[in-house]
């Protein structure tokens, strides 16, 4: 429809007495007849040129599919990419478990990290579970901020490299990540298998 468009355009310009008499529903027999005077030779020209505007239109129904399918797998392979990563660390072994205090204020997180480190460190664990319930504003606060166990690359950048590099047991922090400041507790991990 486009292409016949353009093409009664066309012969409306070319032949002036054709105007008002073609339309892009307009034949081409009838797009000829009504262009004669403006000269047979103008006419299968634009014959030809909707031959092949039609080939190209074909060529391209015909190609869809093969793009579509192509455009998936590149979107597949782009974002397996990570996902790949993921797997071979999940097959990997590695594992830690921590906890974390999450606030927005760096200032509050540094008083918590100070008053943690100046109590007495053979129950920090007791102690940082009570601070993240009374201070976290991550929904693990309810569980002390316990996070569980897991893998390298199932958190934020920041967050992984002080959990799976940091030193067990012993606070780190504040960490600065998008959802705010973290102090982190690890107490337990699992290196890699050789």
């Amino acid at each position: 429809a486009v292409v016949m468009a353009a093409v009664a355009s066309s012969v409306a310009r070319i032949a002036p007495s054709a105007r008002g008499k073609v339309s892009s529903r307009t034949p081409v027999r009838r797009v000829a007849g009504a262009s004669r005077d403006a000269g047979a030779k103008s006419v299968r020209a634009l014959s030809g040129v909707v031959e092949v505007a039609q080939i190209a239109v074909d060529s391209l129904e015909d190609a869809l599919p093969t793009i579509a399918v192509g455009a998936s797998l590149g979107a597949i392979l782009w974002s397996s990419a990570g996902a790949l990563k993921g797997f071979a660390a999940l097959l990997s072994g590695e594992e830690a478990t921590a906890s974390h205090i999450l606030v927005k204020d760096p200032t509050l997180a540094q008083s918590l990290l100070e008053r943690l480190q100046d109590g007495p460190q053979d129950n920090l664990e007791d102690r940082f579970a009570r601070e993240a319930g009374k201070f976290s504003e991550c929904p693990s606060k309810s569980k002390g901020g316990s996070l569980g166990t897991f893998k390298p690359g199932q958190m934020v950048k920041e967050f992984n490299a002080a959990v799976f590099e940091g030193p067990i047991g012993a606070i780190q922090g504040p960490i600065k990540t998008d959802f705010g400041w973290h102090l982190i507790l690890v107490t337990d991990r699992k290196e890699k298998e050789a």
